[in-house]
């Protein structure tokens, strides 16, 4: 799929002391500060913390999503299957978001758009990550809805 060379023996997910700050023309915040964490294939990893603390932030950094500038990872590793995804060209990143990883946000309003449906914007994601065609994609998106009882 991607001939990114991932290892299937090496562990899921490793963030080995990820430090995330952002810069502002006020200073610089420490968003996160050498965060490290492993899970392997068939584990969940729950990332608690109060407000503000960092949770979001390290999983934008994970997912390579983070509002750059003023977010700059400022350090650390984040390996997907042994390949670290920091040293990965936009492009490649781009296809592991599409194909290897993802992300549920916890606020459902800054992640769909209310302005098109559930079905399109699902569709969309089978266009614009795996070429689908619009009528592909149509029946993906349908069939994921269905798959959840919507």
């Amino acid at each position: 799929m991607d001939g990114i060379g991932f290892d299937d023996s090496a562990p899921l997910l490793e963030v080995e002391d990820l430090r995330v700050e952002f810069r502002t023309r006020d200073g610089v915040a420490y968003a996160v500060n050498g965060t490290s964490f492993s899970v392997d294939a068939g584990q969940t990893l729950g990332i608690l913390g109060e407000s503000g603390c960092g949770k979001s932030v390290t999983a934008q950094a994970v997912m390579g999503i983070l509002d750059s500038p003023p977010a700059y990872i400022a350090g650390g590793r984040i390996k997907l299957r042994g390949v670290d995804l920091l040293s990965l060209p936009e492009e490649s990143r781009r296809l592991v978001r599409a194909n290897r990883v993802a992300m549920v946000f916890q606020d459902a309003l800054s992640s769909l758009n209310p302005v098109f449906t559930v079905g399109y914007q699902l569709g969309e994601l089978f266009r614009r990550h795996r070429g689908y065609s619009k009528a592909d994609a149509r029946t993906e998106a349908v069939g994921l809805l269905d798959l959840v009882g919507i």
